[in-house]
């Protein structure tokens, strides 16, 4: 949701009011990313925003010109000496798209405009003068019809009419009153959340039921309702244990009804929980309430109140209270689900919330000036590659500290991109999890065959599925996702070949009651130096002597002057395998498999 286009600030706190510069967010997207150093000054960004829309720099304080006021340090000729703070925002108006065009006659509200408030020396309980483009962007959308708005006036010059200037007044003024801005600060304390609750309760105050005054009892059902939805919404979006149940209740004293909100979690009351729990339902509470106040109709709310239509947040550091991975899950949601019902602006320093990219992302540094000691604000771009472009003027004394945030900041898109490729793994995993039905054993390479001779030998009874997983690496790696989804539905075997001890014993220190890794011993009855690793080691020598030596391996020599120099043979695993397989069809040859299956057995039958 885009409502503000660009915002302007002058000599509020670090910011300063210089010939020839700006302090602007230039081109607002619908989330606005906005990171920069400790007291860089990016948090002023936001408390501008506050006081623009709730006449507060914080959720408590009103403007104070003595510290709210720019101080300004090394005074120059540049310096522009008024006594001013000044916030303007240009602002899209999309319901009045086009209007003014298409109904020459009526009086719209521009598309676009802007609105200037400035707060004087003199300024009590934030107080502000305010002017506006109102009138200037009328005319130029109305073009050759604005002269049927015009009046003479006595010394025979025209001005817009009376009327039509009061209803662009009154239109300004109820567009003004039909955005919510909400403040979040970086530090979520329990004033914070009393703040957060009792928006949320106004929001749900807002519907229109009948029996409220005189029914208490009922009010509540009411209200539990609409809170049995939004606490849906927090278990969709976050890992709540299921049996957490909403509970708003009422106080006896009707007065203090905003200032009491009750909320359960399981048995522990929510006010009780800790800072971290809390702060993951902040996001999920400004969507809900957007989404409440959004869905309003005459019918559904009280006569006596106006349903909010935009909705704009300042959250300073969301990712606090978030461990990396849920820091992630957290960006995206503010990418694809928040910033669909609110404009948003939010600073950071998470790596997850900066490297998010499109179309409806702005990115922006605010840094500190060393020359002029003032906050200076930079959009960044970007790339084909989406790597942030450099630019050292406009970055000046911020230019090496970026330059060694982005250089961890790429690393970390490196690593990023690794830790996606497990995640998918594990995702991969967990559907396979899901449709695993009975036990499995899986298995290095082609071994499978080989099991599979075995175990109808040793095991026929048991239903059990035997697969290939490639090489002990990826048997390793396969044991390892299972062990991270706490698969606990059948008996899973991984089973290593005899030279793979590494990979083994790193699984073993993780097996858990149903993943079981499983290494052969080398056979003491193989000699043959070509079969000391493999599952060939488990055959004895004298099974493989008796074979012509060509069938079972690749004989390669070297000769010299009619003497052999060196001999090296390869195995020939296809002719090993056939051999064993389909020509001998000796059971005796598998002894050495009969301990791995009375494992088995012995795990499948809950022994173990």
């Amino acid at each position: 949701m885009d409502i503000i286009e660009q915002i302007e600030i002058k000599n509020f706190r670090s910011f300063g009011n210089r010939k020839k510069e700006s302090y602007k967010v230039l081109k607002c997207q619908s989330l606005n990313i906005i990171s920069g150093a400790n007291d860089s000054g990016k948090s002023n960004i936001l408390r501008a925003l506050n006081l623009y829309f709730n006449k507060k720099t914080d959720l408590n304080n009103f403007f104070d010109f003595n510290k709210d006021f720019f101080k300004k340090e090394d005074l120059d000729e540049n310096e522009i000496k008024e006594e001013l703070v000044t916030i303007k925002i240009w602002f899209y108006n999309p319901k009045n798209f086009g209007k003014n065009k298409e109904k020459t006659t009526n009086i719209y509200l521009p598309e676009k405009f802007w609105v200037s408030r400035k707060w004087k020396k003199t300024s009590e309980f934030s107080q502000f003068d305010q002017l506006s483009s109102i009138e200037k962007d009328f005319e130029i959308e109305k073009g050759s019809d604005f002269d049927y708005f015009l009046e003479d006036n006595i010394d025979g010059s025209k001005s817009l009419k009376s009327n039509a200037r009061a209803s662009l007044q009154k239109q300004l003024t109820d567009f003004i009153n039909s955005i919510q801005f909400h403040y979040v600060p970086a530090i979520k304390d329990s004033s914070y959340f009393s703040h957060l609750y009792g928006e949320l309760q106004q929001t749900l105050w807002k519907t229109k039921i009948s029996t409220v005054e005189d029914k208490k009892n009922e009010f509540e059902k009411a209200i539990q309702v609409e809170t049995d939805i939004l606490m849906s919404e927090f278990r969709n979006s976050i890992s709540i244990n299921s049996d957490i149940k909403p509970v708003f209740q009422l106080p006896s004293d009707l007065i203090n009804l905003f200032r009491a909100l009750v909320v359960q979690t399981g048995s522990v009351d929510l006010t009780l929980r800790g800072d971290g729990f809390q702060a993951k339902l902040i996001p999920e509470i400004l969507n809900f309430i957007a989404i409440k106040e959004l869905s309003f109709t005459a019918k559904s709310i009280k006569s006596d109140y106006k349903a909010k239509k935009y909705f704009i947040w300042g959250f300073e550091e969301p990712e606090n209270s978030y461990e990396y991975r849920n820091a992630q899950i957290l960006a995206e949601k503010f990418k694809e689900i928040f910033s669909k019902n609110a404009q948003i602006f939010i600073t950071t320093h998470s790596f997850n919330f900066l490297s998010l990219r499109g179309e409806n992302i702005g990115i922006y540094r605010v840094w500190k000036d060393n020359e002029i000691k003032r906050s200076k604000i930079t959009k960044l771009k970007f790339d084909s590659k989406g790597k942030i472009k450099f630019d050292s003027f406009a970055l000046n004394s911020d230019w090496d500290l970026l330059q060694e945030e982005l250089g961890f900041f790429y690393l970390n898109v490196e690593l990023n991109q690794i830790y996606e490729e497990k995640q998918k793994q594990l995702d991969i995993i967990k559907n396979k999890a899901e449709q695993i039905d009975k036990p499995i054993i899986y298995s290095e390479g082609y071994n499978y065959k080989y099991l599979q001779k075995a175990k109808d030998i040793y095991l026929p009874e048991i239903d059990v599925d035997i697969k290939d997983c490639g090489g002990k690496n990826e048997l390793q790696k396969l044991f390892k996702l299972f062990v991270k989804t706490d698969f606990d539905r059948f008996k899973i075997f991984f089973i290593f070949d005899c030279d793979a001890r590494g990979s083994y014993s790193d699984c073993k220190s993780l097996k858990t009651k149903n993943l079981v890794p499983y290494i052969f011993d080398k056979n003491p009855n193989n000699q043959i130096e070509e079969l000391q690793s493999g599952i060939e080691n488990l055959f004895d020598s004298e099974i493989i002597e008796i074979k012509d030596e060509s069938y079972l391996f690749d004989v390669t020599t070297i000769d010299r002057n009619g003497v052999i120099q060196s001999r090296n043979r390869k195995l020939r695993k296809d002719n090993f395998e056939k051999y064993i397989l389909e020509e001998r069809l000796i059971d005796d040859d598998f002894y050495r498999f009969e301990s791995l299956f009375e494992l088995i057995k012995e795990k499948l039958n809950n022994k173990a």
